[in-house]
C-alpha cells in the first residue's frame, strides 16, 4: 500500500461518511469527467479496474467497481464493442484489443438486437386505429 498524505487520509476520511450511492455517483462524475475513454465510451484496457483503483485511492475499491460494471453495461460501450478494435488506457493509449469472442459476445447482447420485433408489434395497432377511422366515416 502506498503511502497516503494527511490531506489525502482526510479526504479518504471525508468521503467515506457519504452514504455508498453518493460516493459512487462522486466517483461516475470523476471519472467521465477527467478520462476520455470513459466520455467517449472506447472499449477499456483490460485490468484497467486496477488502474482505476491506483488512481482513486480515497474511495473503496468495491465502490469503484460498481462504477465501472455499470458502465460497461451501458449501450453505447457494449456497441462499441461489438464493433471490435482497439482498447484503451485511462490516458487514451493503445493497450490490447477486443477478442473475436468478446466481439461476438457484444454482438449477441440484447441491446445490440434489433428492434424490428417492437417496429411490427406497433403496426397493428395503427393498422387498427386506421379501421376505426373508416368506421367512423362510413
Amino acid at each position: 500500500m502506498q503511502n497516503e498524505t494527511s490531506i489525502g487520509a482526510a479526504l479518504k476520511a471525508a468521503v467515506q461518511t457519504m452514504s455508498k450511492k453518493k460516493q459512487t455517483d462522486m466517483i461516475a462524475d470523476h471519472v467521465y469527467e477527467k478520462y476520455d475513454v470513459f466520455k467517449k465510451f472506447k472499449p477499456l484496457a483490460v485490468g484497467i479496474d486496477q488502474d482505476l483503483i491506483a488512481a482513486l485511492p480515497q474511495f473503496e475499491a468495491t465502490l469503484i467497481a460498481r462504477v465501472l460494471a455499470n458502465h460497461c453495461r451501458r449501450p453505447r460501450y457494449i456497441k462499441a464493442l461489438a464493433r471490435g478494435g482497439k482498447r484503451f488506457d485511462l490516458n487514451g493509449r493503445f493497450k490490447g484489443e477486443v477478442t473475436a469472442e468478446e466481439q461476438q459476445i457484444a454482438q449477441n447482447h440484447p441491446c445490440m438486437q434489433s428492434t424490428k420485433p417492437e417496429a411490427a408489434a406497433e403496426a397493428p395497432v395503427e393498422a387498427a386505429s386506421n379501421d376505426v377511422k373508416e368506421a367512423d366515416n362510413s
